[in-house]
């Protein structure tokens, strides 16, 4: 098919909405949402690192002035006609209700990584009498005799790995998830990560948030490193 397709950014209260200038952005409406758009080619070209970065901009500059729900990259629709039914008068139901709970809250972001493995290993060796005492024996013996030991013992530093990061994070996810409305945690990337997480949280809290993480990331920043991103668009919380 060729022509004008729909690319959809996010969905929006149906008030006055003059788009984004350069942008070309548009408001669809259906009764009191809307679905901001841009005219884009059909069938889609491939998919790039700079039409991703753009897409968010996009949302989150709607939302420097709107409560948005936002929509993952690569949706579009092929005409006007199929945004306003098939997007948000088929789902009126589920995006109403979804505008007013993310109605003045935001998203944050954290990740927690430690910053160096060899101290963390040797706190493990430290704590575990049986992981001790079985790599000492294993020092001891003949490599080609100490397979399937040695396998055992990968294994017991694996497992109280994952146990020392779920403790670890517990202490940030318990103190920061006071101060919001609703915390998710997401996928861990690589051994050093103990914490991905995303908190959706009212503005009115946003300081006393940032202040939360300051205090935390001063309280162990010599072992850990913190990336702390947003506001951000709630992906986190929209299930769309």
């Amino acid at each position: 098919m060729n022509g004008p397709g729909k690319s959809i950014f996010c969905i929006i209260e149906a008030a006055p909405w003059e788009g984004i200038g350069e942008n070309g952005t548009y408001a669809i409406t259906y009764r009191d949402l809307a679905a901001v758009v841009r005219d884009c080619p059909l069938p889609r070209p491939k998919p790039s690192r700079e039409e991703l970065v753009g897409h968010l901009r996009v949302i989150e500059q709607v939302m420097a002035g709107r409560t948005v729900i936002p929509v993952t990259y690569g949706t579009v629709a092929v005409s006007e006609e199929e945004v306003r039914k098939v997007l948000l008068a088929s789902r009126y139901e589920q995006l109403r209700p979804l505008l007013r709970y993310l109605d003045g809250r935001v998203e944050l972001g954290l990740k927690v990584l430690w910053k160096e493995m060899e101290p963390i290993f040797a706190e493990i060796v430290a704590e575990h009498e049986r992981i001790r005492t079985l790599r000492d024996w294993i020092a001891g013996q003949p490599e080609a005799h100490t397979r399937q030991e040695r396998i055992e013992l990968g294994k017991m530093v694996a497992d109280a790995l994952e146990a020392k990061k779920r403790a670890e994070a517990q202490e940030f996810l318990d103190a920061l998830a006071l101060l919001a409305v609703e915390a998710r945690t997401g996928q861990l990337l690589g051994e050093k990560m103990i914490l991905n997480a995303a908190f959706l949280v009212d503005r009115k809290r946003e300081a006393e948030f940032d202040e939360q993480v300051v205090h935390l990331s001063a309280k162990r920043g010599e072992r850990l490193a913190f990336r702390y991103v947003g506001p951000v668009p709630p992906f986190n919380f929209v299930s769309l």
